[in-house]
């Protein structure tokens, strides 16, 4: 399945609610698809806020392994891609923490 971020969010990509809405998307076709091929469209997100709540909060259903493993990112930034990497981790190791 293909997600461009801007056309489903326009210029709205910096709040919480505008990442809510690409994790409901991702959520609500995981069973039905191999992989999600997210676009950025070369966009500067920067946002730590849309990251965590549409990509990291993931975690909390999936491995980040999974998550690796399912989604796909392009024209993404590379100061955007490290943040995402780090949101990751961070949410990864909260929900390793909450388990114990």
């Amino acid at each position: 399945m293909m997600i461009n971020i801007k056309k489903k969010c326009g210029n709205n990509i910096v709040t919480r609610a505008d990442g809510e809405k690409i994790r409901n998307l991702i959520e609500r076709n995981w069973q039905k698809e191999k992989t999600f091929e997210i676009d950025f469209d070369h966009l500067s997100i920067a946002s730590v806020s849309f990251m965590d709540e549409a990509f990291a909060k993931l975690v909390n259903a999936h491995t980040v392994d999974e998550i690796r493993e399912k989604l796909k990112f392009q024209n993404i930034q590379k100061y955007d891609l490290a943040l995402l990497k780090d949101i990751l981790i961070s949410r990864s190791k909260q929900s390793q923490a909450s388990k114990a």
